[in-house]
């Protein structure tokens, strides 16, 4: 028997992946390190199976049940491979993760019924630490892992929900949405940009900003002469995940995060960066006031506490989140998700190049994450016209940044 006594419902967050996965959007997110020299497969395998002594929530499948779907622990032990599929495609595995190698390269890609990039980073980085470790015998007892198993599985959704907050529903115009060819079999191309962290968080402060406003600002900026006018009676609207776990004392590993839309709509020519930068400042500083969280937290939740939707079959529960998911991506324009800072024990980073995070989607996401001085910026898209992204650079590069530019190799590809 493969499974144990163990399982999980699915997180509130959690609940809307399984009906919304697609063929065309994974629901998978990947994070890939460059180390200095060629991984060996040995080590890495042996790295992981101690590093999932310390996350066993993530020897979990899906299952089905009647109302919901839930998350059971498994016996299955997961077997390093060598990367053969193109970023955030479907998992070659029943468990919910996956790691993968290729030349200098490690992947980690995870379903996000099981988690998200916040809460996957202390495997990642305790993955890595075990490989460095074995694989070079470093003498070092670093202690990554601090939390307990109990507060690594909490499900903190249901720990933090106030049932007093009232819920505040609030109607949205339909957004801008992207338009374009697609690679054909449903392919993702990837773009990245690796620069100085250091210089990035400089640039953002004289725009007394933050590295996130700064990046959906220029996002919204770099749209301005691709729109026509037409387009741009509708709003930009960029989805912004927020780390709950930044306001509320919370170390879990299962996903715990709200998004906020951050809204920008042209009424000018050549609008000043200035400009765009004072309204998303604005609405971010909104977004993250403890009411704001509060009520993103009540209107997340609510409805899986109504006692008539308990007793819904998950089959009709399926065809509702499908319908609403698609009422909702009309009012989204792309994602931007800033995953945070990658921590490696001093002993590590002599062997360490760069870390890089992407994600599957069904439009076009923005990925950002930090390791040392080097950030890494990654578009993920299924368009072949790449107009965007490099309108994007353009204007990060007018800051005389050094950025270093690559992407995957797509058949049929220029």
């Amino acid at each position: 028997m493969n499974k144990t006594d163990k399982w999980y419902k699915l997180d509130n967050a959690a609940k809307i992946f399984p009906s919304t996965t697609t063929f065309y959007d994974a629901k998978i997110f990947r994070f890939s390190v460059l180390l200095k020299d060629m991984v060996n497969p040995k080590s890495l395998n042996t790295a992981l199976n101690k590093t999932l002594e310390d996350f066993p929530i993530f020897k979990s499948v899906l299952k089905k049940g009647l109302f919901w779907y839930y998350l059971e622990e498994t016996n299955i032990n997961p077997i390093v491979r060598e990367e053969k599929n193109s970023p955030c495609e479907k998992l070659n595995t029943s468990l919910l993760f996956e790691v993968t190698y290729y030349k200098n390269k490690i992947n980690l890609e995870v379903y996000h019924a099981l988690s998200d990039g916040a809460g996957c980073t202390p495997f990642l980085e305790n993955l890595i630490y075990n490989y460095l470790k074995i694989e070079y015998k470093l003498k070092d007892n670093s202690i990554l892992t601090k939390s307990s198993d109990y507060e690594k599985e909490t499900d903190s959704f249901s720990k933090y929900y106030d049932p007093k907050n009232k819920i505040k529903l609030t109607s949205k115009k339909n957004a801008y949405q992207l338009k374009g060819k697609w690679y054909p079999a449903g392919k993702l191309r990837i773009i990245t940009g690796n620069t100085s962290t250091n210089q990035i968080k400089d640039i953002a402060h004289q725009y007394h900003t933050t590295i996130t406003g700064l990046l959906i600002s220029l996002m919204i900026k770099s749209m301005e002469d691709i729109l026509s006018i037409k387009e741009k009676r509708k709003p930009i609207s960029i989805t912004v995940p927020i780390d709950l776990r930044k306001y509320f004392k919370s170390q879990t590993v299962r996903n715990f995060f709200n998004v906020t839309n951050i809204e920008y709509q042209f009424t000018q020519n050549n609008t000043p960066l200035e400009e765009i930068i004072e309204s998303v400042n604005k609405q971010l500083k909104n977004s993250l006031t403890e009411e704001a969280i509060n009520a993103n937290m009540t209107k997340l939740i609510w409805l899986e506490n109504f006692f008539i939707i308990r007793l819904i079959p998950l089959v009709i529960k399926n065809k509702v989140m499908k319908y609403t998911y698609k009422l909702t991506r009309k009012k989204q324009t792309m994602g931007l998700s800033n995953v945070g800072v990658i921590h490696l024990p001093e002993s590590c980073k002599l062997y360490v190049n760069e870390v890089m995070v992407m994600n599957s989607t069904d439009a076009l996401e923005m990925c950002v994450l930090s390791y040392e001085d080097n950030i890494c910026i990654s578009f993920s898209s299924h368009f072949i016209n790449s107009e965007l992204e490099k309108n994007f650079f353009r204007l990060l590069k007018s800051y005389n940044l050094d950025i270093t530019i690559y992407n995957n190799e797509i058949d049929g590809d220029d």
